[in-house]
């Protein structure tokens, strides 16, 4: 799998579909979450749009995510379906992440976002497992995550 930026969005025929890279796993998970986000279009008050991406000064909120799965894919899909949720909730978007620890079934980590008026592009409804498999191929680290719009 090749790799031109963090993330990509890749043609699907119903629903978005994102590629990821990293040089590390703990890369790969930031790059996914901010990914998920910024390719729906998050549009907040006293942020700019740039590139396609949602540009804040600041991101004030801070919510910590503890998540154990089975496997680093499963681990993975957790991690994006809990920030979804958390999205749901409080009506925000996490535009980064610091990862305190992560192995290959449990990570700690805090999200870093905004409060939202509203998605532009889609709104996810759900992080799929379909063709979910994170791969490392010399030290780039890649996975493609379909996500239910």
């Amino acid at each position: 799998m090749k790799c031109s930026a963090d993330y990509e969005i890749l043609p699907h025929t119903a629903d978005l579909k994102i590629r990821v890279c990293g040089k590390t796993i703990e890369d790969l998970f930031r790059h996914a979450l901010i990914g998920m986000f910024q390719s729906i279009g998050p549009q907040a008050r006293g942020c700019e749009r740039l590139n396609n991406q949602l540009i804040c000064a600041q991101l004030p909120i801070s919510r910590p995510v503890s998540i154990q799965s089975h496997s680093k894919d499963e681990l993975l899909i957790d991690f994006l379906s809990h920030a979804l949720y958390l999205s749901d909730i409080y009506n925000e978007a996490y535009l980064d992440v610091t990862i305190h620890q992560l192995s290959a079934t449990h990570v700690d980590a805090t999200l870093h976002g905004i409060a939202i008026e509203h998605f532009d592009v889609v709104e996810i409804k759900a992080v799929t497992y379909h063709g979910c498999e994170i791969q490392q191929h010399n030290g780039l680290w890649t996975v493609e995550i379909v996500f239910d719009i």
